[in-house]
């Protein structure tokens, strides 16, 4: 053991004298005009394009031996000369010494400070990058292997090792769109064994003044710089939101194939602020975070187990996107919600487009979801809020183009009963109004009134109600004086607050006009009340109003001008039962002044045997 331990400990010895006596005799046994050339050559097949040096080459080999190219720049034949294609202010790497001392010195470990890249993308997606260098070969190369790998023959697999990037930025300019994007301070280190292996990298860069993590790996790099498909997995954090995928993707048509994706705006003020997106009702969300399974489906994106939360209210569904021949995307599909605000919803899908002597204003307008997307939805709700009521378990679907819209709410509670209602928008949205159509079965009216804080005589009982109504203005800031359409109310068994007969009859005997309220606040029972009107331009026409009690009827007709608050009504009170007229004779009166306490003027009638 004595033996073994000591041979073991000489050639430790040998290893580290050989090891220091090589690096202090490599700078008389490498040529650093070689390692020069030979790293410039090495960037130029690398890249396929013609690199320079304008600065002098540095050459270390403590403790590991390492050249260092300062003022690189990468070029390449334009039509009006070199074009540069990136500058690079130090590129260094280390090399292996006795491969240099063989005069092919292989590198490793590449460091880039401060590189500056410039990337043109044409009409048809081509990168000026794109050459004949050993990257590009091996792209054009590369083939699938069966699982999340990719096949590359032996004499494109070249090592690339580590790349560390310092204090980079990439300019991106697209002339399809004539976009330009840049990110600066990019800091990564890339880990990349051999070309055919998998690629990990984690960089922090700064796009357009927002600070950006991204990690990504993919066992199919090649793949991906080709435009096929290829798995990848990346993570994108950010102060104001964060991404995740895990899926296949194809950068040919910048598309997701298939995958799980997750996203959170966790501050919408910060991102609105630097993706300068304006969209209207987008000032009402403060976070929202989404999570989903992709799936392509020929030229439709399926979102499935769709999960998300908006402010405090989650949901979940399915939803797909496609883009019909010559039309917008669309998108279409089921959510289910915790609580839905059918004012925000409406909001949000109206259009309001200039006419053609406002385009000087066309900017001051956030645009509308429908001047990007079409959306055909099936929704549902637990809890859907209609200031100032709440409906439940809702049933409703949308229907919303660049030609028409539709919100039809198919079923839902309210107050005891159920509601159903359509609303179709006045051409390509809701913000011009539209045509609502509203029913109301078996709800409790007492209730209603009390939400919408009725004053004056209010119908207390459960009743029906149809309603038809046609607007030009937008539903959540129109006034009834915009509305015209007609109202249907009946009910059966109740009492009509405000209303106290025995109190009218008595006044009527002794005044010849009176306030309601001087009849202090009794009312009046009822076994059917029916009321229909039609209204228009802040007037309603009572079309009828009957109210039978057990021993007493009321009847009005007339005109209220609501817009006004002003009444002018003929209204009557007589028996239910003829044979009752002598304890309840018929009194006749006109009701003036305004709402809620209205002036009662008796009308008194000829005798039944005037005087000849």
């Amino acid at each position: 053991m004595r033996r073994i331990l000591g041979v073991i400990l000489v050639a430790l010895v040998v290893v580290s004298a050989l090891f220091v006596i090589s690096r202090i005799a490599a700078p008389y046994l490498v040529s650093s005009g070689l390692v020069r050339s030979a790293m410039e050559g090495a960037v130029s097949r690398w890249t396929g394009h013609r690199v320079s040096m304008s600065g002098t080459p540095e050459i270390e080999f403590w403790p590991k031996p390492r050249v260092s190219l300062n003022g690189v720049t990468i070029s390449k034949p334009g039509a009006d000369g070199m074009k540069v294609l990136g500058r690079i202010e130090k590129l260094s790497a280390t090399f292996g010494l006795y491969s240099a001392m063989r005069g092919r010195p292989q590198f490793d470990a590449f460091h880039l400070l401060r590189p500056r890249f410039h990337v043109d993308r044409d009409n048809n997606g081509r990168l000026d990058w794109a050459s004949e260098g050993l990257l590009s070969a091996a792209v054009r190369e590369v083939e699938p292997r069966d699982g999340d790998a990719q096949m590359l023959g032996p004499e494109f697999d070249a090592s690339v090792g580590a790349v560390t990037i310092e204090d980079g930025s990439i300019e991106l300019t697209d002339e399809a769109s004539g976009h330009l994007l840049v990110a600066n301070g990019i800091s990564a280190d890339i880990a990349w064994p051999r070309l055919s292996q998998a690629l990990k990298a984690t960089a922090l860069l700064d796009a357009g003044g927002l600070a950006i993590k991204l990690d990504f790996s993919s066992p199919q790099p090649l793949l991906l710089f080709s435009g096929r498909d290829a798995r990848l997995n990346a993570t994108l954090d950010a102060a104001a939101f964060a991404a995740r995928f895990d899926g296949v993707v194809n950068l040919t048509d910048g598309l997701f194939r298939s995958g799980g994706l997750a996203l959170s705006a966790k501050d919408i003020a910060a991102l609105k602020a630097w993706s300068g997106i304006r969209l209207a009702g987008l000032d009402n969300v403060k976070q929202a975070q989404l999570t989903a399974e992709l799936a392509r489906v020929g030229e439709e994106l399926r979102l499935d187990g769709l999960e998300f939360d908006v402010n405090d209210i989650h949901g979940t569904g399915i939803l797909s996107l496609s883009r019909p021949a010559g039309a917008k995307p669309r998108v279409s599909g089921t959510l289910a919600f915790d609580r839905l605000n059918i004012t925000r919803l409406l909001s949000a899908f109206s259009l309001d487009l200039p006419s053609a002597d406002e385009e000087s204003q066309a900017t001051e307008r956030p645009p509308r979801l429908l001047q990007w997307l079409d959306f055909d939805l099936t929704l549902s709700a637990t809890r859907a809020d209609l200031p100032p009521f709440e409906l439940g378990d809702v049933a409703a679907s949308i229907l919303a183009t660049g030609k028409a819209a539709q919100f039809d709410i198919a079923d839902a509670a309210f107050e005891g009963g159920d509601l159903t209602a359509s609303f179709i928008g006045a051409g390509s949205g809701f913000a011009r109004g539209g045509d609502l159509t509203l029913s109301i079965r078996n709800a409790d009216f007492a209730a209603v009134a009390d939400h919408l804080k009725v004053a004056g005589p209010v119908a207390r009982g459960r009743g029906s109600v149809d309603l038809t109504v046609n607007t030009r203005q937008p539903p959540w800031e129109t006034g009834l004086s915009d509305m015209s359409g007609t109202f249907t109310f009946a009910s059966q068994g109740g009492v009509l607050t405000g209303i106290d007969a025995p109190a009218i009859r008595r006044l009527a005997s002794t005044s010849a006009y009176f306030q309601l309220s001087a009849g202090g606040d009794g009312s009046m029972p009822y076994d059917r009340l029916d009321y229909s009107a039609r209204f228009a331009s802040g007037r309603a026409e009572v079309l009828k109003a009957r109210l039978v009690g057990p021993d007493e009827t009321l009847t009005v007709s007339g005109i209220v001008p609501y817009a006004d608050n002003a009444l002018a009504l003929l209204g009557e009170l007589s028996a239910t039962d003829p044979a009752g007229e002598a304890a309840f004779p018929r009194l006749r009166f006109f009701i003036g002044g305004a709402w809620p306490d209205p002036v009662i003027t008796p009308i008194y009638l000829p005798p039944a045997n005037p005087l000849k």
